[in-house]
């Protein structure tokens, strides 16, 4: 055999056998192969504190990923989480404010959370509106009423109710075991569950499950509370990490939330996505982030990349899909 054909067969191997562990791994291989290259770049990238911080960020945002696969999963969308986010914790500051009842500031805020995917869920399904319209618009209300209910922000939370957000078990963020949880959760309902089921089918053709007999508006419409829920649940715990209520805090967070998405491998046009890849691809986003912020790169640099990174990840998806077709 020629050396030509070694080399050949020898990079043949090798792809194949990248293919097998990236198939195994998803975007968890990347994660791994870009904190490699990350610490070249900074040696402050792989310290303990540096590491807890980017495991704070990244359970925030795979905690919403999860209810954008959800929704994406369907062949949907949500715009509108990053400005729930601002409202959730508005709330939140003015009703610890109000009552000094730190369990009726938690209740209200994850209802308004919920009200917010409901609303969204109720016109996508009953009224008929586009999602993109849909959740366009309730980022507009969401943020306008944020502001409107406070200004500035609000903090002098209890310190057990900080611990939410900072506190460390077993050398870990208390929000990488929450993230853990829903993680967990969400994937065996995806995967294991008629529900799961039912949304998998729905987001490959919304035509063939209605006439298989499936309520598609209930589903579609749990799908965005359930994406509510957990934005609310996010800004909560985000309000504990920062020790305050601010109604900005969620702003352009709907961008990372997507990216962490689609990075995880959820399907834009629906049919597809994986909990697991959510997760990773929210670890992904915030080490890309972490990394930016130390090398001292310019905050609207970051948003650009972000960008970048969702176009490969649905070009990539498209391959994917193209190639399983052939």
């Amino acid at each position: 055999m020629s050396n030509e054909a070694l080399r050949r067969n020898l990079s043949g191997s090798i792809t194949t056998a990248f293919r097998k562990v990236e198939k195994t791994l998803g975007v968890w291989l990347w994660v791994l192969v870009f904190a490699i290259l990350f610490s070249l770049v900074s040696p402050y990238f792989l310290g303990l504190l540096n590491f807890l911080n980017i495991a704070r960020q990244a359970s925030i945002i795979g905690l919403m990923a999860i209810g954008m696969t959800l929704v994406i999963i369907t062949g949907g969308i949500d715009l509108s989480v990053g400005s729930v986010v601002s409202l959730v914790s508005a709330v939140f500051g003015v009703v610890w404010r109000s009552t000094n009842n730190l369990w009726a500031a938690v209740i209200v805020a994850f209802l308004t959370g919920a009200a917010c995917g409901g609303f969204n869920g109720a016109l996508i399904s009953w009224v008929g509106v586009p999602a993109f319209i849909a959740t366009f618009g309730m980022m507009g209300i969401g943020s306008g009423l944020a502001f409107a209910l406070t200004a500035g922000s609000i903090g002098d939370f209890p310190q057990k109710f900080e611990f939410l957000g900072n506190g460390i078990v077993l050398g870990l963020p208390v929000p990488v075991f929450i993230v853990l949880l829903f993680a967990l959760l969400f994937h065996y309902v995806l995967r294991k569950t008629v529900y799961g089921g039912r949304v998998l089918a729905i987001g490959g053709s919304e035509l063939s499950s209605r006439l298989a007999g499936m309520n598609v508006k209930r589903y579609t419409f749990s799908v965005y509370l359930i994406n509510g829920c957990l934005a609310g649940l996010a800004a909560i715990i985000l309000c504990a990490r920062i020790r305050s209520s601010y109604p900005g805090i969620g702003q352009d967070l709907e961008l990372d939330v997507v990216a962490a998405s689609v990075i995880g491998g959820a399907n834009l046009m629906g049919g597809y996505g994986s909990i697991i890849g959510a997760i990773g691809g929210g670890f992904f986003i915030s080490m890309i982030q972490n990394i930016f912020n130390l090398l001292g790169v310019y905050p609207f640099m970051q948003k650009v990349i972000t960008g970048i990174f969702i176009v490969i990840a649905v070009l990539a998806n498209q391959v994917k899909a193209g190639r399983k077709k052939q």
